[in-house]
């Protein structure tokens, strides 16, 4: 909660909700000012707690009507601040200052291989990304040459937010239905993107997500955290059965498998509480909590003879993932996916022919981005 503005000055305000004599029409019967007009008081704190869903607000500012949203404090009117604005100003700063750092560290080229470290920190107090479990967060990675032109990348997204890789198909697992709301069919075990540790392909992206499937063929009774997933992947919290990945960043201090077994066991619960609290990735430092960190390794084969002059990384948020909307377009009954249908369709966000430069243009928010690092 900051108490200092951004020169570091610290904050005061009036605190508490009071009909001022100085500040609100007049009234019968009212105290003069020295009895109920405010004063400032320092030692103050702003409560600001907004989350990072940066596409449903821009969705109130645009379409208040349709949602039923008020753009104004009918309170304080012309006096108040616009709260969705105001909404949005603190998203792009959280996003900015308070939610993740990513880097690029051992950079190097060798036997015919250039490798890279991306390296993650969880700045949150708790998960990332946090709350409804279709929420997601990915690592874009790219290798330019010494015009900045992208030679090899993984997490490049199409316009709509969609995953692709280097040709434009989308990367196994991103959408669950067809454009006519079938299923999507895969071969063998169901598509996903796993937690990666290392990533050699362009069809490969490192995303932190939780992901929950439907109850299998037999019913609800073999549901449960120790159940192999056997259903469809689901964002309908109604439908949950078994937990298909949970690889979302850790916050530090985050405590061990192990260490939660025993909390668990000293208050008389079972250990399925401790399990449940937690992914079981395995992959030690994620497993440290604080962060992750994951190597790049890129065959100079694949660059066609370019010659790769450094790296860059970035981290994305998308509150409202391409696959979300899909299902819901695809499973929703009644007027609710026709209107979500027409908010998502209709989203402007930015106001140039060339959105490239806008906080969340291709429906993902940036969080971090790490300078262009030179290959050596």
């Amino acid at each position: 909660m900051p108490s200092k503005d951004k020169q570091g000055k610290p904050l005061s305000s009036k605190i508490a909700s009071i009909q001022e004599f100085s500040n609100f029409p007049e009234a019968e019967h009212n105290l003069g000012p020295k009895d109920i007009d405010l004063k400032p008081r320092s030692a103050y704190a702003k409560h600001t707690l907004v989350g990072l869903n940066y596409f449903l607000v821009k969705m109130a500012e645009q379409s208040p009507d349709v949602l039923g949203i008020r753009t104004q404090d009918p309170m304080l009117v012309g006096k108040g601040v616009p709260p969705l604005q105001e909404t949005e100003t603190q998203i792009l700063a959280q996003a900015a200052t308070a939610t993740a750092d990513i880097a690029v560290s051992k950079i190097g080229v060798g036997n015919g291989m250039l490798e890279a470290t991306v390296s993650l920190t969880n700045k949150a107090g708790h998960k990332f990304p946090s709350g409804v479990g279709f929420r997601r967060a990915f690592v874009e990675f790219q290798v330019l040459d010494a015009q900045g032109k992208v030679l090899w990348a993984s997490g490049r997204t199409d316009p709509t937010g969609v995953l692709i890789d280097q040709n434009g198909a989308p990367v196994a697992g991103e959408l669950w239905w067809t454009a006519n709301c079938k299923r999507v069919v895969t071969p063998g075990p169901r598509a996903h993107q796993p937690h990666y540790q290392t990533i050699t392909r362009q069809d490969q992206v490192q995303i932190y997500q939780e992901l929950v499937s439907t109850p299998p063929a037999g019913g609800t009774s073999q549901c449960g955290h120790d159940v192999a997933p056997a259903g469809e992947l689901t964002t309908s919290f109604l439908s949950i059965c078994t937990e298909v990945k949970d690889n979302r960043l850790l916050p530090h201090g985050y405590l061990p498998v192990a260490a939660r077994a025993d909390i668990a066991k000293a208050l008389g619960a079972g250990p399925d509480l401790a399990e449940d609290a937690g992914a079981s990735v395995d992959d030690p430092d994620y497993q440290m909590g604080g962060g992750d960190s994951l190597v790049y390794r890129v065959s100079l084969a694949e660059l066609k003879e370019a010659k790769p002059a450094a790296v860059q990384a970035a981290l994305y948020y998308q509150a409202t993932p391409p696959f979300y909307l899909q299902d819901r377009f695809c499973t929703a009954q009644g007027p609710d996916p026709e209107r979500l249908y027409y908010l998502a369709g209709t989203l402007n966000l930015g106001d140039k022919p060339n959105l490239a430069d806008t906080p969340a243009s291709g429906w993902k928010l940036r969080v971090a981005r790490t300078e262009m690092a030179k290959v050596p």
